[in-house]
């Protein structure tokens, strides 16, 4: 499949897109099948959505290394690891799953608060650091007219990623569909997962895969 180089937009089905395919597939049967822990904070899917993210940082480092002669796109990907690594310490709740529950309930075990634990008051202050200089470091490095030529989206794993994220935020965390009620929690983290794996998916295809469909 030959496709124009400045075409944005492919509708390829990748492997990697075809593992986002088969998320969605399994969105209803997981939701419906798992026991409810599963869906818990520090639970397997969300420990599963760790690993995802690590994937993505490691992916992004990948790219970076494939990209090094192009200096913008180079620090783009360098970059970007900075963004996987903040998502990766949001589902680790910034550390506070490593600390005993203070209770359980009946949506799983309550972490203590960030302002609890001994590193907390500097949470918030270094996050705010870290993310107006991810911020900057992307802005100084981005040029659309370079990019347009380096970029190849998947479009599958866009209207996945867009579906999964409204149906993880606006459905299932607010109930919204009264019979899924009793397995909102694990469609929300699963829905979730999936958003994260379709942004890895995207990454490989940018990052390596953009040769191949010129």
């Amino acid at each position: 499949m030959s496709i124009p180089n400045k075409q944005l937009l492919t509708w390829r089905l990748f492997p990697s897109t075809g593992v986002s395919v088969l998320l969605a597939a399994l969105l209803i049967p997981i939701g419906l099948f798992l026991p409810g822990w599963w869906g818990w904070e520090n639970g397997p899917i969300e420990n599963t959505q760790v690993v995802i993210l690590i994937v993505g940082a490691i992916v992004s480092w990948l790219a970076a290394r494939r990209n090094w002669d192009d200096i913008q796109m180079r620090n783009l990907w360098l970059w970007s690891i900075l963004v996987w690594l903040l998502m990766v310490g949001r589902e680790l709740s910034w550390g506070r799953v490593f600390f005993d529950p203070v209770s359980t309930g009946p949506e799983g075990p309550m972490f203590p608060s960030v302002r609890a634990v001994w590193y907390g008051q500097y949470v918030y202050p270094a996050l705010t650091l870290i993310i107006i200089t991810t911020l900057t470091g992307l802005w100084r490095n981005f040029n659309w007219g370079n990019m347009k030529e380096k970029l190849c989206i998947s479009a599958v794993d866009g209207i996945l990623l867009i579906l999964a994220a409204i149906a993880s935020q606006l459905i299932f965390e607010r109930n919204l569909i009264l019979i899924l009620q009793p397995y909102s929690q694990v469609l929300e983290e699963w829905s979730e997962l999936m958003v994260y794996w379709c942004m890895v998916s995207m990454v490989l295809v940018i990052g390596f895969k953009k040769e191949n469909l010129r």
